[in-house]
């Protein structure tokens, strides 16, 4: 669990939310840290996803696809929180890829899933006037690619930073000023 112990370094209490694919938890001498956590739910095979609040790994069913997502309702039968329309900001979201460079250019998996979710979200946060995101890649070391060799186009989403087993690549502004 190194990433998840380095993550918890990383994020040691600056921030309230966070959007993951991982569940983060951590006690340090002083404090334990509690994030708010939402994790993706591919609702089609229109680009449509939503991000859920969970409050343990059980929170989570098997979809289709094998693949680990919240259910949309709780074990009470209540409706999970949607980050597009929770009251607060979210901080940060962890996003996955298949490549990234160092400019900041991430490569998905072709369904445009999490730019459409970005693109939405970067929207709601701007009409709330909210602080943007950071957008944090989490990649191995072998994910990350000489620059142009990833195809952009207008509908990506860049991140503002790389965390790899070799450390932190903070690329925007946004990423020196607040990592």
């Amino acid at each position: 669990m190194h990433g998840v112990r380095f993550l918890n370094i990383l994020f040691h209490g600056k921030f309230g939310k966070l959007i993951s694919f991982v569940e983060l938890s951590s006690q340090d001498h002083h404090t334990q840290l509690r994030k708010k956590l939402y994790v993706p739910r591919v609702e089609d095979k229109n680009s449509n996803m939503r991000m859920l609040h969970i409050s343990t790994t059980e929170d989570l069913i098997a979809s289709s696809m094998n693949i680990f997502e919240p259910s949309p309702t709780d074990a009470s039968g209540n409706l999970r929180e949607d980050a597009m329309l929770a009251s607060e900001p979210v901080d940060i979201f962890l996003l996955p890829g298949v490549a990234f460079d160092r400019q900041g250019h991430r490569l998905g998996r072709g369904g445009g899933y999490y730019d459409v979710f970005l693109k939405n979200y970067q929207e709601l946060a701007k009409e709330q006037k909210w602080k943007q995101p950071l957008l944090i890649a989490l990649a191995y070391s072998l994910q990350i690619i000489d620059e142009n060799e990833i195809p952009v186009t207008e509908n990506d989403v860049s991140v503002d930073a790389l965390v790899s087993p070799s450390g932190l690549i903070p690329i925007t502004p946004a990423s020196f000023k607040d990592l």
